[in-house]
């Protein structure tokens, strides 16, 4: 008979995302630093959006709260946005994280 195995990691401290992609993909395939790499690249890139705006640019109310905010990608806690779960999912094994509430995505979902 073929044994079959499931990978599980048991959550530590507030990384909950971390260890759903891991359970997910069934492998230890993200870490808290990698992920913080890609909430770092995210951070920088809606930074980079928001300077070149119409809107004010780098002096911008907006930019300079998100500037004085710090990190909207991850916390000190290591929680993390729903985008840099998406990125990672979708730059390390090619899958999409969907928005289920998003028109059309429900359509597709058989139970």
């Amino acid at each position: 008979t073929k044994q079959f195995w499931v990978y599980h990691e048991r959550q530590e401290a507030l990384l909950c995302g971390q260890h759903a992609l891991n359970n997910l993909v069934q492998q230890n395939a993200f870490s808290a630093g990698s992920l913080a790499d890609i909430a770092g690249q995210l951070d920088q890139m809606e930074l980079n959006y928001m300077a070149a705006n119409n809107e004010g640019g780098t002096s911008s109310k907006d930019y300079l709260k998100r500037i004085a905010e710090g990190s909207g990608n991850v916390d000190e806690s290591g929680n993390f946005s729903i985008e840099v779960l998406r990125s990672a999912l979708l730059s390390r094994f090619n899958l999409e994280l969907p928005n289920i509430r998003q028109k059309g995505v429900g359509d597709k979902i058989e139970v």
